[in-house]
């Protein structure tokens, strides 16, 4: 027996289905990292297309969902899908709060004084959560985001990659998002782009002011239509019950979002939401992203065996 020697961990070793890309970005002027992983017949069903499914926050995102998804649920059977989550590399993936602000807050958004000042930068640094210059550039995003530069990314730039590599339905690409991820994906919602089946997790939607409701008034206003396209949203059950700082921050506006769904739908949008119970803002990614799958994307042909 020898004592404990660290090595550099192999990314098959922890995702053994995935594989894994960076890529530089012309859009949005930055390096990212994508991991991509097929379902598992992908290789025994040669003449099959798949529908794809991104997400946002791939150093989180990635290893915490891929792997349930290897193997058959016979009791919430998911479609066989191409998941693509996108994140950060190098510098970038030890500052993902600050480069999450840029890639994931739509341009005009407003900002919460509380998160959105001095003193709140000087905080997270106290904590050692960001180094001064990090938390800086996080600052300067929140006061300039360029979510449209990150949504040309995915939608201009890696998704021709993707369906060049694989073997893709292109008439079925999802997207979720959660927290700033989620707002991302709720104002993605409102522009009809090649996404059309969006989880919308814990958005960070500013009540009254966000670009989010703002945008669905005037595709209401302009019956816009969005035939075929699906929308789920989740919310965790803390941010409408206990913490005030969630409640202003998420729960407020998620609630104004689901008050329009419901009184003011948007012509041919299919819409759906699940309060998450039990989970807090810090536990309910992986919940709101299976909640999404069931909703978006359930097996028309259900497994038979247990794996």
């Amino acid at each position: 027996m020898t004592g404990l020697e660290p090595i550099e961990a192999s990314l098959r070793s922890v995702l053994p289905a995935t594989r894994y890309y960076e890529v530089e970005s012309q859009a949005a002027e930055a390096r990212f990292a994508v991991w991509v992983t097929v379902p598992p017949a992908y290789d025994k069903h040669p003449d099959r297309r798949y529908p794809v499914v991104y997400q946002p926050d791939g150093n989180k995102s990635a290893p915490t969902t891929v792997n349930s998804l290897l193997s058959d649920d016979p009791i919430n059977p998911i479609e066989p899908l191409i998941q693509v989550q996108v994140g950060y590399t190098g510098h970038d993936a030890g500052r993902m709060l600050a480069v999450r602000a840029r890639d994931l807050v739509p341009p005009g958004e407003p900002l919460d004084p509380a998160n959105a000042s001095e003193e709140a930068m000087e905080s997270l640094v106290a904590a050692n959560l960001l180094a001064e210059p990090d938390a800086a550039y996080y600052l300067h995003n929140l006061r300039h985001p360029a979510a449209d530069r990150f949504l040309a990314f995915l939608a201009e730039e890696l998704h021709p990659l993707i369906a060049a590599e694989l073997r893709v339905d292109e008439t079925r690409l999802g997207l979720h998002g959660y927290s700033y991820g989620g707002l991302f994906a709720a104002w993605v919602a409102m522009q009809r782009t090649i996404f059309s089946r969006i989880g919308v997790g814990s958005p960070g939607i500013l009540p009254d002011t966000s670009q989010v409701l703002h945008r669905y008034d005037q595709e209401h206003a302009s019956d816009a239509d969005h035939a075929g396209r699906e929308l789920h949203v989740t919310v965790c059950e803390s941010e409408l019950t206990v913490s005030p700082y969630y409640q202003r921050l998420i729960g407020a506006g998620t609630t104004q979002l689901l008050g329009r769904l419901a009184q003011t739908p948007l012509r041919g949008l299919t819409y759906s939401s699940r309060v998450m119970a039990h989970e807090s803002h810090a536990t309910g990614s992986v919940a709101s992203y299976y909640s999404y799958l069931r909703a978006c994307w359930p097996s028309v042909n259900p497994p038979r065996t247990i794996v």
